[in-house]
């Protein structure tokens, strides 16, 4: 049990990119890449080209060691992970104790960064940005309706995205779900109104 998880396993996938590229990195490498992408979890624009270059040995675009140092650094953060055990445990998961101290040296620098941006983005994760209606004759069911719902900041492979979903629901349907989503409204309403009074 791991404290930076919350107590709990580490993720299969965590510990296979922590033994096949981490730790295949060289220690200042990991830590210009740990550095980006903390940067990037507080808000600042994503440096590609530089992460490209920082794993080009290792791996082809980056991606994975970007997810995987992302999910390390928030989760260590979230759950105040002290650099000392993070220390620790991230070496008992495959990762050399230079890279380790690397690791930490990012952590320390932005832990609090991190953690007030997971609380200022805490009701902001898979946020249902807009529902619009593309019924098609001919390519939506019959007795369906199409609908397009963006989503902002939808968790895709440990990393906040943008996405566009269609769905087809059944018209019976889509006036049951209609009628509960006015009722939940209602229902939060009810609450602001006590709260403001």
């Amino acid at each position: 049990k791991f404290r930076f998880c919350c107590e709990g396993d580490c993720p299969d996938w965590v510990l296979a990119e922590i033994i096949s590229t981490l730790s295949n990195l060289s220690v200042e490498n990991l830590e210009q890449l740990a550095q980006l992408v903390a940067k990037r979890i507080c808000g600042e624009p994503f440096e590609e080209t530089a992460i490209r270059a920082l794993t080009s040995n290792v791996t082809n675009d980056g991606k994975t060691a970007v997810a995987c140092v992302h999910y390390m650094l928030t989760n260590a953060a979230r759950y105040a992970c002290s650099e000392k055990v993070f220390s620790v445990e991230i070496q008992q998961l495959g990762l050399p104790k230079d890279h380790a101290a690397a690791m930490c040296r990012v952590l320390h620098s932005h832990a609090d960064a991190i953690r007030q941006k997971l609380i200022d983005k805490a009701f902001r994760i898979n946020e249902l940005q807009s529902v619009r209606n593309v019924t098609s004759l001919g390519e939506t069911p019959q007795n369906c309706a199409t609908l397009e719902l963006k989503i902002s900041q939808e968790l895709v492979d440990g990393l906040p995205k943008d996405t566009t979903h269609t769905v087809n629901i059944e018209c019976a349907q889509l006036g049951a779900l209609l009628d509960e989503m006015k009722l939940a409204r209602d229902i939060m309403l009810k609450y602001e109104n006590k709260e403001s009074a």
